[in-house]
């Protein structure tokens, strides 16, 4: 299916200066008036073809053509180089054994070389870190924005589809354990247009190497993402018995925030040891060194641990829990469980 819209994409042009014949014309319209995407770069080829058929073209000198090729015969002229002269053995001897650099120079090149690595690589690689967070920060406060608007149109309730009990959030192998995907939580605010061009790129964070974004035609024919790797956000825990209400929460509560790292969606149980609050930052940013969050309210920012709940709340854990089976529920109405 993509493939289909990349071609259909690269046929718009050739639409607009009509150099299609009727049925590869036809094919084109439809599909414009079914994808909002390829409507709206059909409409900015049509403005900037537009504005190009606006522009007054001078009428070309006679001697344009004479101009061009005398212009092209003098840049393609070859070089003359001057006739070489002979050089002497003995001249030749003291030329060749002549030292280029001396070893006083060379040592202050490999200082200058050493000095530029040292002081701008790592310059680099921190701007580069930073533009990485400040993507990662846009995408949750989008996600946050969805999330606020969803809440409108459903009287003030986040996504809710209603309690699953005893359903595992986890990928779990234990038999008879029903499946909670808390993804479908943000899936359905591209679902339902509350994405900003219906943006799949939103849910990505480009600090995690193996995720990609779900392109689809079509949103409306599912109902959650195709895989682990659309997404790159933990999500607030939404199997809950009444489903949250954001004028009944905490205004500390965090809705959403970068991967939890303490579950990689493997299966099975996990155990957290040795247990430190401190030391549990999400791993998208430079090998655990923080994490972008979103509170309930919209706001928001970079936080270099991760107990930036109500009280000091863990956003990563259920109370004090070490140990997790994918069951687990948040401890109180102020206790924030992010998970995968």
């Amino acid at each position: 299916m993509q493939d289909d819209s990349q071609t259909i994409e690269s046929k718009l042009l050739d639409l607009q200066l009509n150099r299609l014949d009727p049925e590869q014309a036809r094919e084109v319209e439809e599909a414009v008036t079914t994808s909002a995407d390829l409507a709206a770069k059909s409409r900015a080829l049509r403005t900037l073809l537009g504005l190009l058929d606006a522009v007054e073209v001078p009428e070309p000198s006679a001697d344009l053509a004479d101009a061009v090729m005398a212009r092209i015969d003098e840049r393609t002229r070859p070089i003359p180089f001057k006739e070489m002269t002979p050089v002497s053995p003995v001249e030749g001897r003291r030329v060749s054994g002549r030292s280029v650099l001396s070893l006083r120079e060379l040592i202050a090149i490999a200082a200058c070389i050493t000095l530029f690595v040292g002081v701008f690589v790592p310059g680099y690689q921190k701007a580069q870190n930073i533009a990485r967070r400040n993507a990662c920060r846009w995408g949750l406060r989008t996600v946050s924005l969805g999330m606020s608007a969803y809440a409108q149109q459903n009287d003030g309730y986040l996504p809710y589809f209603g309690y699953m009990p005893n359903a595992s959030w986890l990928r779990t192998r234990t038999p008879n354990v029903p499946r909670y995907s808390n993804t479908r939580a943000m899936f359905v605010l591209l679902r339902q247009g509350l994405i900003p061009n219906d943006d799949p790129r939103v849910f990505i964070c480009p600090s995690m190497p193996d995720a990609r974004p779900m392109i689809a035609r079509d949103y409306q024919r599912f109902d959650d993402f195709a895989e682990p790797a659309n997404v790159s956000y933990s999500l607030l825990l939404m199997n809950v018995l009444k489903g949250w209400r954001v004028e009944k929460m905490d205004p500390q509560m965090v809705i959403a925030a970068d991967a939890n790292p303490l579950f990689d969606g493997r299966g099975g149980g996990h155990r957290i040891s040795p247990y430190d609050d401190n030391a549990a930052n999400s791993l998208a940013h430079e090998n655990g060194a923080g994490q972008n969050a979103v509170y309930v309210g919209g706001t928001g920012g970079w936080f270099t641990r991760p107990t930036i709940g109500v009280d000091q709340d863990n956003i990563y854990r259920a109370g004090r829990l070490t140990h997790y089976t994918g069951v687990e529920r948040p401890f109180g109405d102020t206790d924030t469980l992010l998970v995968p």
